[in-house]
């Protein structure tokens, strides 16, 4: 059909393939009105006043057959794409203007179905405050979301100066533009707006072949992290496949780039809420943490354009991940993606773990899976074997359970080293001891943790279990458990260690 003519509607038959044939793992989609037909334009770029209205139900009929006649259920719907763009814009000096007509669009699309998301304009640079400004003044009330583009250089064809390597990875901090936005919205309502930086890549000028290799992964990766950090609702890159841009082989048969394997682990894994991360040289190295239940994942962004070591520091992990605990590690690289496993010993270790130039790392754990097993072993001393005596014995009487009990006198001490705990990490033990006499002080104990002896004093003449904590130091992998005592001439026993 003729989009200059006046009869000019969605061609459905061509339309439905589309959702019917794709998107079958059911993701949530956004659908973009980018501009009108040619009849409705008033020759100069901008909507001719008479068309505000049969715009708003052109748009509305597309939403009605997708939906309420397909059931595709598509939530967000963005209304324009750029029209403000350079000073050339059609709307560039009149963003009110533009509001008025999305006000229109918004109430008609809302009409033909309560249940989705609308929002707009796709600002071409929403860092020009006077414009969003004068769009969010009229349109705030009936936007559900706000959409915007940029890019971070061009080249000489266009004007600028290129950037090399290490100023792209700069240009990657684009959180700001959110940030930015969310200010902006501020100004005119307290609701919660959605925010989408829905185009970004690195040229607005191509070519440029750093979008097609290791470098643009790169750049994609500190983009995600930088947008993500600053609570935008999401993200999409320029585009899906084409010479120039795309994430996959602008041909047949569509040979994935770098980055195409970066938003795919990026989408599977790093799902969840990003948890505090800091890093000692951001110039090399970027990081991003994220909780899901018991699931822990983190990117780590080699941008230095070298290999690097890299020592974690990880807080707050379950007492049950030990530094053998494995993770999964992904790491995506210029020909695909790498798949191994490495353990918590040796991220936390100070031999530390190597990344490779130019790479992206996703560390992957579910501390669910993990068993939380006494790590104290021969935890009833029934074998002779894991426990040290000073001046203490393994004695075949006074045993809680089994046969046999830890018995120390005066200044004597049973000891077992617990190896392979985690740093910065708290732990429980327990232990059932009794004294032989009212007068003697025994206890159940933790040393060489990384911080001062604590001890849980043996009060009664009867077995009673007896529990203490600590928390391992930054670097402390290992601790001393066991029974002592102190004073008197009596003695004391001990049995059935438990450390978690």
């Amino acid at each position: 059909m003729n989009p200059g003519s006046s009869s000019y509607a969605w061609d459905f038959t061509k339309i439905d393939p589309i959702f019917s044939n794709t998107f079958t793992h059911a993701p949530v989609r956004m659908v973009n009105f980018a501009n009108w037909p040619s009849y409705m334009d008033d020759g100069t770029g901008k909507l001719k006043t008479t068309m505000y209205d049969a715009y708003a139900a052109f748009c509305a009929s597309l939403v009605n057959y997708l939906n309420n006649v397909k059931h595709y259920n598509i939530q967000y719907w963005e209304v324009f794409n750029e029209l403000e763009n350079g000073p050339s814009g059609p709307y560039s000096s009149n963003m009110g203007e533009l509001a008025v007509i999305y006000n229109k669009v918004a109430d008609a699309l809302k009409a033909t179905d309560s249940s989705i998301k609308v929002g707009g304009p796709a600002f071409a640079r929403a860092d020009i405050t006077a414009q969003v400004d004068a769009f969010l003044a009229g349109s705030h009330a009936k936007l559900d979301f706000v959409s915007y583009h940029s890019y971070a250089s061009g080249n000489t064809a266009c004007g600028a100066t290129p950037l090399n390597n290490q100023q792209l990875f700069d240009a990657a901090d684009i959180g700001w533009v959110t940030n930015s936005v969310k200010t902006e919205i501020a100004k005119y309502t307290s609701r919660n707006i959605e925010t989408f930086h829905d185009e970004y890549n690195i040229s607005w000028c191509p070519p440029d072949g750093r979008m097609n290799n290791e470098i643009g992964m790169v750049f994609d990766s500190l983009a995600l992290i930088s947008m993500a950090k600053a609570g935008v609702t999401g993200s999409m890159a320029w585009n899906e496949a084409d010479g120039y841009y795309g994430k996959l082989e602008g041909w047949s048969p569509f040979n994935k780039r770098p980055s195409a394997n970066l938003f795919n682990i990026f989408n599977s894994d790093m799902k969840g809420d990003i948890v505090t991360s800091s890093v000692s040289d951001a110039s090399k190295i970027a990081i991003m943490a994220v909780k899901s239940g018991s699931w822990r994942k983190i990117a780590i962004v080699n941008r230095s354009e070298a290999d690097q070591t890299v020592q974690l520091s990880i807080s707050g992990a379950s007492p049950n991940v030990t530094s053998s605990t494995s993770y999964t590690a992904k790491q995506v690289l210029s020909w695909g993606v790498n798949y191994s496993s490495v353990t918590h010993g040796t991220l936390t270790g100070s031999a530390g773990y190597s990344v490779a130039a130019n790479s992206v790392t996703v560390l992957v754990l579910d501390e669910g899976s993990l068993s939380n097993s006494n790590k104290v072993l021969n935890n009833s001393l029934e074998t002779n074997s894991n426990w040290g005596y000073y001046y203490g014995i393994r004695a075949a009487s006074n045993a809680r359970t089994g046969t046999y009990s830890a018995q120390v006198g005066n200044g004597a001490y049973t000891y077992q080293t617990i190896t392979g705990l985690s740093p910065n990490t708290t732990y429980t033990l327990k232990g059932w001891g009794k004294k032989q006499a009212s007068g003697n002080t025994g206890y159940i104990y933790a040393s060489n943790y990384g911080g001062s002896q604590i001890n849980v004093a043996i009060t009664g003449t009867s077995y009673a279990q007896y529990t203490l904590t600590f928390t391992t130091g930054p670097s402390s992998t290992s601790a001393d458990i066991g029974v002592w005592q102190n004073s008197g001439t009596g003695l004391t026993w001990a049995d059935d260690f438990e450390l978690y």
